[in-house]
């Protein structure tokens, strides 16, 4: 049995605690922003160079492993290209959060950080939520008995909601290999006993 352990987190990205850090780069914004941005600025210019260089174009499937030495607290960093912004939605975002989980077991991250990616009018916060749970409980549902804690970071005003969400939250169709656990912090695991899934 696998276990998905969910944390929600409000540190910024250069502090936030993991063995990778997980961004998203978009096909058409450039400069880089948001979360990409904050990464690039800390890793002095790192994401801007591999752009330059025809590396890395945000061209969905894309990936580009970074080491952080120091720039960031966690030691990896991962780009994953995300496509064209305006094409984002729901559906782009489940294959990306699968695609985060797979890739954390392929490197042998124990842990993970990912932020939410902003709201929007196409993408509210239960199904940024939602599907990022589903999508990295149906990855980790493909290698047997490995755990991951996938620490996901909000903005202070979506706390709250977030976590009453995922208290909440009773997905379907999930592996029945995969036990989902939501964690109310970085040293204390809440693991409520009852039908699975627990979140």
């Amino acid at each position: 049995m696998s276990a998905l352990w969910i944390e929600l987190d409000t540190a910024p990205l250069e502090a936030a605690r993991g063995d990778a850090v997980f961004v998203l780069v978009f096909q058409n914004e450039r400069p880089l922003r948001g979360n990409a941005g904050r990464a690039d600025w800390r890793l002095c210019g790192c994401l801007s160079a591999l752009l330059a260089r025809k590396r890395l174009s945000g061209a969905r499937g894309e990936a580009a492993l970074i080491p952080t030495a120091g720039g960031l607290r966690a030691p990896m960093l991962v780009a994953l290209g995300a496509g064209a912004r305006e094409a984002f939605d729901e559906e782009v975002w489940g294959r990306i959060a699968g695609e985060v989980a797979r890739r954390s077991l392929l490197l042998r991250a124990r842990s993970a950080v990912l932020p939410l990616p902003p709201a929007d009018e196409r993408l509210g916060l239960r199904p940024r939520l939602e599907r990022l749970v589903a999508a990295a409980a149906g990855a980790l549902g493909e290698h047997p008995a490995d755990d991951l804690l996938l620490r996901v970071v909000v903005s202070r005003e979506e706390l709250l909601r977030a976590t009453e969400l995922l208290r909440s939250y009773r997905p379907r169709g999930l592996p029945e290999s995969v036990a989902l656990r939501l964690s109310p912090g970085p040293d204390r695991h809440l693991d409520r006993e009852g039908a699975r899934p627990s979140i």
